[in-house]
């Protein structure tokens, strides 16, 4: 389910301007700051950078901005938030042994180790927590996809190519590449809260 980002800025700034006070102090504001920045910006668009190209996906452009995947994007949304992830991933052992060096972001299924090294971050299964989701919770589905969680049910999130609206890859030609959707009926087996170090 897709809705106006517009709409769900709206739907949010009561939730965020009363969480002020309590949330300042958690970097994951940062991120959600850098994620609704980038996704109401229709220069950023969904890639997963020549890298990753097949004949039948050419995928244009690269997936570490202006265009992101699913995985580079939080990425870089926690890098904007203080949190030194990227450098976490060079220093994991999938960076050399699957990419060889050459994917500067990792994927949803090296994520979660990525924010071990780091530190501050606890993991619960998606039914332990699905209740109870916290704003600045990262949702993820290890074998396919990775999301932000800003609240009242909704993600911001690189999804692009997903979204059956169709398109050539290029920046912006399927609409909402980069958007808020709705959290729930997703597949989520995983959640990666920030609890501090």
């Amino acid at each position: 389910m897709v809705i106006s980002l517009l709409v769900v800025q709206f739907m949010l700034l009561g939730g965020t301007i009363a969480q002020a006070g309590a949330s300042n102090s958690n970097p994951m504001e940062k991120a959600i700051a850098w994620a609704m920045k980038t996704a109401a910006d229709n220069r950023h668009g969904y890639s997963q950078g020549k890298e990753n190209a097949t004949a039948s996906r050419p995928y244009t452009g690269s997936r570490e901005g202006p265009d992101y995947d699913c995985s580079s994007f939080i990425y870089h949304a926690l890098e904007h938030a203080g949190f030194p992830i990227i450098e976490a991933w060079h220093k994991n052992p999938d960076y050399r042994k699957l990419y060889h060096g050459k994917q500067y972001t990792g994927d949803a299924d090296t994520i979660w180790p990525d924010l071990q090294r780091i530190g501050g971050f606890t993991r619960y299964s998606w039914q332990a927590v699905k209740n109870n989701l916290k704003r600045g919770d990262i949702l993820c589905d290890p074998a396919h996809h990775v999301a932000l969680y800003v609240g009242d049910g909704w993600t911001v999130e690189a999804k692009g190519v997903q979204n059956g609206q169709g398109g050539d890859w290029r920046t912006g030609d399927q609409g909402g590449e980069i958007d808020c959707y709705s959290a729930y009926g997703r597949g989520w087996t995983e959640v990666y809260r920030y609890t501090g170090k």
